[in-house]
This record gives C-alpha cells, sequence and structure tokens, in this order.
C-alpha cells in the first residue's frame, strides 16, 4: 500500500492512512469535540496551521476521555506534495509531546479504517499492590487488595467466543449488533503488573473496562468463575463487575483485511474479509 493507488481517481487529493500513539490522560477522546481538546482536533490543526490545509480525519476507533493508543489509525485526503515517508516526521515537530504519528501510507481512496476494520486489541493494566502508582498512574488501574490471578485465569474461557454482550455495556452508546466474537483472551502478570490481553472483533461500549471489573470481581472472590455464563446469558448490566478507570485501557491495534502497517492483517478467517474482496 505504499503506491499511489492508480485504479481509483481520488475526489479531492490522494488518500493516506496514519499510525498514531497517543496519551489519552492529555485529551478528552479521540473525536473532535466543541469544548474539550481530542486527538482529532490536535492533529487536524496541526496540520492545518503548518499547510494551510484543512483536512478531516476518519477515526479507526473513538477512543474515550483518558484512553491511550500505541496502535490507532485514521485516514484523511491531502494535496501537499509531501512524500509519504515524510509525514510522520513532518506531522511530529510541531505535534505536542502526548501524540506522535508513527507511520503514513497511501491507501486506496474508499479506504474507511472504522468500517474496513475486521478487529481490535486492547490491553487493560493493573497495578495490583499496596502502594498506589506514580511515575506510571496515567497508565495503570490499581487495586490494592491482592487478587486471585488462578481465578481470573478460570474465568477467561467463558468470556472467549461468540455472545451477547449486553451484560458487559454500559448506557450511553446504542448498539444494534450486540454479539461479538473474542477470538483471544489472556492474563500475564509481571511482579503483580496485571494485564489482561483481548482481542475481538467488535467491542461494545465500555465492554473491555467492564470485562476487566467483572476479573477484578472475581479475583476478589465476590464472584465465582462459573458464574460466566449465566451472566452472559442474563444480559443483565447490573451483575457485571465496575467499568474500571480508563486509564488503565490502551488500543494496541486494530486488524484489516490486508497488512497496513505491519502485523496488522486479521489472523482469523472472517466472511467479512470475502466481502471486502470481491468488491474490490
Amino acid at each position: 500500500m505504499n503506491d499511489v493507488p492508480t485504479n481509483k481517481q481520488p475526489m479531492y487529493g490522494v488518500r493516506f492512512a496514519i499510525l498514531t500513539t497517543y496519551d489519552g490522560s492529555a485529551f478528552s477522546g479521540w473525536q473532535r469535540q466543541k469544548n474539550a481538546i481530542s486527538v482529532q482536533q490536535t492533529l487536524e490543526d496541526c496540520w492545518q496551521k503548518q499547510t494551510g490545509e484543512k483536512i478531516r480525519l476518519t477515526g479507526g476507533s473513538r477512543t474515550d476521555a483518558g484512553v491511550s493508543a500505541r496502535g490507532h489509525v485514521s485516514s484523511f485526503r491531502s494535496k501537499m506534495p509531501i512524500p509519504v515517508n515524510n509525514i510522520p516526521l513532518f506531522w511530529n515537530a510541531k505535534l505536542p509531546d502526548s501524540i506522535a504519528v508513527r507511520k503514513a501510507v497511501h491507501v486506496e481512496d474508499d479506504f474507511n479504517p472504522r468500517y474496513d476494520a475486521l478487529g481490535k486489541e486492547y490491553r487493560y493494566r493493573i497495578l495490583n499492590r499496596r502502594i498506589r502508582p506514580v511515575i506510571f498512574r496515567h497508565l495503570v488501574a490499581h487495586v490494592p487488595s491482592e487478587l486471585d490471578l488462578n481465578a481470573m485465569r478460570e474465568a477467561l474461557p467463558y468470556f472467549a467466543g461468540t455472545h451477547s454482550f449486553l451484560s458487559l455495556m454500559d448506557q450511553g452508546s446504542p448498539t444494534n449488533r450486540p454479539v461479538r466474537t473474542i477470538q483471544h483472551l489472556e492474563l500475564v502478570d509481571k511482579d503483580r503488573l496485571i494485564t489482561l490481553i483481548v482481542r475481538g472483533d467488535g467491542f461494545l461500549y465500555h465492554m473491555v473496562r467492564i470485562l476487566a471489573g467483572t476479573l477484578v470481581l472475581i479475583g476478589q472472590g465476590k464472584m465465582s468463575p462459573d458464574q460466566v455464563p449465566a451472566l452472559l446469558e442474563t444480559e443483565d448490566r447490573t451483575l457485571a463487575g465496575p467499568t474500571m478507570p480508563p486509564q488503565g485501557l490502551t488500543l494496541e491495534r486494530i486488524y484489516f483485511a490486508k497488512t497496513l502497517f505491519g502485523g496488522d492483517c486479521w489472523p482469523y478467517e472472517d466472511e467479512r474479509r470475502k466481502d471486502m474482496s470481491s468488491n474490490e
């Protein structure tokens, strides 16, 4: 995808996709807002100040306030004659320290990182120590009471697979597709820094944060792992754990039908990939 597409003529300039990383504690979410600083606004305003060109970014994920990202993908059209390999350096020269453009590539003009995404990977980090974090406080949630990791790991297979996840969705963002598939779930413990790794074809509003909260509840002995199937079946949000703080959550990667930036080709069988291929 590093070559300019030739099979379709763009309506305005050339479309690029960019891979960004940002510290969510500095922003009120990814999407542009009227009365708060967002990642989208910061990127768009920085580009316009340097080039005089007004762009509109289309984001692959609308992360909430306080949520960070290592691999957010967005796209935009531009007429600027800047070599694609120089776009990250050009942007980063004026961006604040809380955000950086890692890579840029040419993409087809109809590329949409939101609707073309086949899956995402999130990580939720919990510091399970008595003393609260200081230096890394914007990247972890703090749970001082000791958690039973064996019980938490025992619950993971119940969440994996295809289910209605309405029990793990907060009010505030309606959905017509409550059934999602979690392909991979893993808990990694390094000196009581517990990382929940979740990879799935899509996530409901606050789903990963509620999943982490439910696992914390299980780790505290307030819920047993074998209660999870009934929890999912009831579709009752009040039976699940709390919505964990946003700072523990990081968007690691967005996956597509084909490799875009490296390591982001969706590794699972998916009917949507066949549909995309047939439309090319």
